[in-house]
């Protein structure tokens, strides 16, 4: 088993990152979201239960783990992607998460990426992110 699907193994169960819970508290009315390195997808799921409509985008196919965790109803707000950030494509959206997965981007394409990234949030909209480093 490589590394990454040891990975995605080990986080399929996990609960959603203490950033996206403390969105979701805010009681922000939902509507769109990208998951920008859904990983197994514990972000994803859990904005759909609190009525989001996400589309999830990761560079390993991971749509059968999330599709997976969704109920009929639910998986009508979920769409999936398989994108690297190199040649990423991003629609406007209101709300961008990316938990862990920014730095994967190959230092050359950042730039280009970052971009992109601002380019899709809408005016006045909400971006949350968590990168490994402390500060």
């Amino acid at each position: 088993m490589r590394n990454i699907e040891r990975y995605y193994k080990n986080t399929e169960d996990a609960l959603p990152n203490q950033i996206v819970k403390k969105f979701i508290d805010m009681n922000i009315n939902p509507t769109n979201a990208i998951d920008l390195g859904c990983g197994a997808g514990r972000d994803t799921v859990f904005l759909i239960d609190n009525g989001w409509n996400v589309l999830s985008i990761d560079k390993e196919n991971t749509k059968e783990i999330i599709s997976s965790k969704l109920d009929n109803e639910k998986i009508k707000n979920f769409r999936f992607k398989n994108q690297n950030f190199e040649d990423i494509e991003l629609e406007k959206t209101n709300l961008l998460v990316s938990n862990f997965s920014i730095p994967f981007c190959n230092k050359e394409y950042f730039n280009k990426f970052w971009k992109r990234i601002t380019d899709s949030i809408l005016k006045d909209r909400i971006f949350c992110r968590k990168f490994f480093w402390i500060k």
